[in-house]
């Protein structure tokens, strides 16, 4: 790791330490540079402010979250791992909720989520025996439903300990498709 990245990684280790006492909004580039133990000229040779290190930290976040997914080996693995990494870094998720709304967490999560839902829909599928039509509008209803409930999770709208939300999205998603099954037996048969 290069000195540069090396200064970055712990402006983003510091960010995220002083975001799990105060909001985005309240921390200043010393508090930042405090923790640290880094000049404030170094912090503004790489950003302009706390909020471009923010914007910087989503980008890495990002890869970071599919990282996280590679070594998992069911869909539900790799939801309760973005789950448990998500409630480690809530305030961080909170911040991004509140800068940038759904739609931000939809930017970093997004990545993650289409290779969540890509191995979920193909396990389900050649589970049921349902060819691998191109249905438009699946991903995109799912990532929906995905995106509100890791919302709900986040601000503490959802009590559930992740196992529960995992279980429960599972039966909705192996509901769903046994009616596709259901409804292309005729067409199979």
């Amino acid at each position: 790791m290069t000195n540069e990245n090396r200064t970055k990684c712990s402006l983003d280790s510091a960010l995220r330490t002083l975001l799990a006492k105060k909001p985005l909004d309240q921390i200043r580039v010393r508090e930042v540079t405090d923790l640290c133990a880094i000049r404030r000229q170094s912090f503004y040779y790489h950003f302009p402010d706390v909020y471009a290190l923010y914007d910087w930290s989503l980008e890495r976040e990002s890869a970071a979250l599919c990282r996280l997914q590679e070594d998992c080996l069911t869909w539900q693995q790799a939801l309760g791992t973005l789950l448990g990494h998500m409630t480690e870094q809530q305030p961080y998720y909170l911040a991004l909720l509140e800068l940038r709304g759904q739609e931000g967490l939809a930017r970093v999560l997004d990545p993650a989520l289409d290779r969540l839902l890509a191995e979920t829909v193909d396990y389900y599928r050649r589970r049921c025996g349902v060819p691998a039509e191109e249905d438009p509008a699946g991903p995109v209803y799912w990532k929906t439903v995905l995106l509100a409930l890791l919302e709900g999770w986040l601000r503490g709208g959802l009590a559930q300990p992740p196992e529960e939300l995992i279980r429960r999205l599972e039966v909705s998603v192996q509901r769903e498709t046994l009616g596709a099954a259901w409804q292309n037996m005729a067409r199979w048969a």
